[in-house]
């Protein structure tokens, strides 16, 4: 069977749901990289994805803009011009109530009786304005920056924004962006 839309584990609605001791069957978490590229080089712009509203994003978005962005920046600046950190942990255990469905479905479904669910998966939750991931670079390879930045964007299920910020933290978005 496929994967459920990220529609329906998209909002932040229900207590979390983490402790794994009491869990039987949680998965493991399929990211496993959280740092890339040049991880000791000092750089002059910290470029950061920031969400709007409350979300959870399952580990499979997480590992699929991981992969996507450390190929496109390796590919265009190089793996020692750059260091990409993913800035949440999928914790929050997801869960499933499969139904029967098809011919005589009545008879071998429980339907809503005891429909707690089993455990299909990962998701990290992020607050409003919460940092999912950053992109370090110096100022030759913003543009990469941000472009890899808008195709992340793409693979996230709620809306987010850009922000750029200097070595001492300042936020500096509106003055790079007009410079470029």
């Amino acid at each position: 069977m496929g994967l459920r839309p990220a529609k329906i584990d998209r909002k932040v609605k229900k207590p979390a749901y983490t402790r794994r001791e009491y869990i039987r069957g949680a998965p493991g978490p399929r990211i496993t990289i959280f740092d890339m590229g040049n991880l000791s080089a000092e750089f002059e712009y910290e470029v950061s994805l920031h969400m709007e509203h409350p979300v959870q994003i399952r580990q499979n978005a997480l590992e699929a803009i991981r992969q996507q962005l450390n190929r496109y920046l390796s590919r265009n600046i190089g793996r020692s011009n750059f260091h990409f950190k993913i800035r949440v942990y999928p914790f929050q255990v997801l869960r499933e109530n499969p139904m029967a469905t098809g011919r005589k479905a009545d008879r071998y479904g429980n339907g809503m009786r005891r429909p707690f669910g089993k455990p299909i998966g990962l998701a990290a939750r992020l607050k409003k304005d919460q940092k999912l991931l950053t992109v370090w670079v110096n100022r030759n390879h913003l543009k990469f920056a941000l472009e890899a930045m808008r195709r992340a964007n793409m693979k996230v299920p709620a809306k987010a924004y850009v922000r750029i910020y200097d070595k001492e933290g300042n936020d500096v978005t509106t003055k790079v962006l007009s410079s470029l």
